[in-house]
């Protein structure tokens, strides 16, 4: 399927910048921009050209499980904070866009796939703390390799990841190396950077 400036059959690899502060909610993190991302992401699938198509053609499957498995639109992120702030997104993708969404931590998420992924990486060289927006360097749970590997390879057909692309693509462990460059190199290679997300304005 295809939507102008965004979504195009030949590419399975987008990452939306999202340069926006992170907030942190009790021992988890937030990152309200990001729930908008998913949401504005979620339409623009809906309304791609071909899309139905696309979804109407697992309807020759029987199984019902294995038809949802395939029609499903995975969300996930590396915070149980932001998923649980998503509900409302799922809510209205399952309602309004008639969209059958799995939302999960990337953990919970682990042994899934699903066509089509939806990645929120909530974490920001930016940190609102006490009203104030602070300089941030933690890049927290994103920076283990095993969460990394499970959160980029669930989609079959289809990664979006909605995330702060410069703060990812400079991060670097311990030993000095760079987990996120190679990926987001790829992408500028073969996929889509869309280098700020409120270019995907077309259906606010």
């Amino acid at each position: 399927f295809w939507s102008e400036n965004f979504i195009r059959p030949d590419v399975h690899t987008i990452w939306v910048n999202v340069d926006e502060p992170e907030e942190q909610r009790g021992t988890s993190r937030v990152n309200e921009n990001e729930v908008e991302v998913v949401k504005t992401v979620l339409q623009y699938i809906k309304n791609s050209k071909g899309f139905d198509s696309y979804f109407n053609h697992w309807n020759n499957i029987k199984n019902e499980e294995k038809r949802l498995q395939e029609q499903e639109i995975g969300i996930i992120s590396f915070y149980g904070q932001q998923v649980k702030i998503m509900q409302d997104v799922r809510r209205y993708a399952q309602k309004e866009l008639e969209l059958p969404i799995r939302l999960r931590t990337v953990d919970k998420f682990q042994g899934m796939e699903r066509n089509i992924i939806i990645v929120s990486t909530v974490r920001s060289n930016k940190l609102i703390k006490g009203g104030r927006i602070e300089i941030n360097s933690d890049i927290g749970f994103a920076r283990a390799p095993e969460r990394l590997n499970v959160a980029l390879s669930r989609a079959r057909r289809l990664l979006i990841v909605g995330g702060n692309l410069i703060f990812f693509e400079n991060f670097r462990d311990k030993n000095g190396k760079t987990l996120y460059k190679n990926v987001i190199n790829n992408i500028r290679k073969d996929g889509i950077i869309i280098d700020n997300y409120k270019y995907l304005s077309h259906f606010k």
